[in-house]
């Protein structure tokens, strides 16, 4: 009992500081272990971090009886301290779904193979380490795990999907290759009859999932990393196109600091401008990437993509000018009126 779950005794802590009694009952129902275990956890705050307790035998509480000092050092690997406080934050996103136990499960799994001891305060954990998600899509967990059998089993599934593109949900029998996450995001590589392809599903759109008896084999040629070698993020297309954007000095900084893609390179002028290239199969996604850039962006090639970007930001504009003529009619029209 030297290396008790550092949660459950955090959590005590926080418990005991609010001034609110504590029992080993409350303790074992939060983290779902037993009453034993809860009480032995109080013991070592008591016993070993020197935490001043009572305990009220008729009440079954514990109660803080004085300061709590300094928190001794924890023995965790380093790999653990990363692991638990990724562990606790990733829960968060997705604690009240069905993926809560699995990843609680996964994590704890993840932890007992940690090696590596550092010392660390557990008072001081938050101090410097961070992190945030974003917002994410969270799937059906009982599709994620049907389509993870049809894989396991070589069978295909019946899905129902919603295609972002059209809205609208049709029933397709997909042979899953590969499952994949992209930027928090599950996505399912899967072979589609109805189009004869191998296309991308967002399995947050899989509105449901049903195993079948029918057989597939994946070819032994199939590579997930060469499916999506031309890709922009998610987006696939046809064969791949060198694309060429001019950014602004200022812009070209951020550019420089990140791999965009597989195929990115990135050349500075004398100016301080930088020109991005980089061979994609499908520019949608990279119409809509540059979108955030601005007049600090310029699509130099392919000519096509060019087109789109400036009719784009032609529409914005337009779309700002239209709401200031409105603006200012409503203005005249109520300055009228008061006249």
């Amino acid at each position: 009992m030297t290396r008790p779950a550092l949660r459950r005794l955090l959590w005590a802590i926080e418990q005991l500081r609010a001034r609110r009694p504590l029992t080993a009952t409350a303790l074992a129902r939060e983290f779902e272990v037993s009453v034993r275990t809860a009480y032995r956890d109080l013991d070592f705050l008591r016993d070993e971090w020197r935490v001043p307790l009572d305990f009220d035998p008729s009440e079954r509480t514990y109660t803080l009886t004085g300061p709590i000092g300094a928190l001794p050092t924890v023995t965790l690997s380093e790999g653990e301290l990363v692991a638990l406080y990724f562990a606790e934050k990733v829960l968060g996103q997705y604690r009240g779904t069905p993926f809560e136990a699995d990843l609680e499960s996964a994590f704890r799994k993840i932890q007992e193979l940690l090696p590596h001891l550092v010392p660390v305060s557990p008072e001081q954990i938050h101090d410097y380490l961070s992190f945030d998600p974003g917002a994410l899509h969270t799937p059906d967990a009982d599709v994620f795990r049907t389509l993870l059998r049809a894989w396991q089993q070589r069978r295909r599934a019946r899905v129902r999907y919603r295609s972002l593109s059209t809205g609208r949900t049709a029933t397709r029998s997909l042979a899953p290759y590969h499952v994949a996450n992209h930027r928090g995001d599950w996505y399912v590589a899967a072979h589609d009859p109805g189009h004869d392809d191998v296309r991308l599903f967002a399995l947050h759109r899989c509105l449901s999932a049903e195993l079948t008896e029918e057989p597939f084999e994946i070819p032994a040629g199939f590579r997930y990393e060469r499916f999506m070698s031309g890709a922009f993020g998610v987006m696939r297309g046809g064969a791949p196109r060198e694309v060429v954007i001019r950014f602004a000095a200022r812009q070209g900084r951020w550019i420089r600091e990140r791999q965009w893609h597989r195929s990115a390179r990135v050349e500075v002028r004398p100016d301080g401008d930088v020109i991005l290239r980089m061979r994609v199969a499908e520019t949608s996604g990279v119409r809509r990437w540059l979108m955030q850039f601005g007049s600090e962006a310029e699509v130099l090639a392919p000519a096509d993509l060019r087109r789109e970007v400036a009719r784009e930001l032609s529409r914005a504009l337009g779309a700002y000018r239209a709401r200031r003529a409105t603006i200012a009619a409503q203005r005249e029209a109520t300055d009228g009126s008061a006249a």
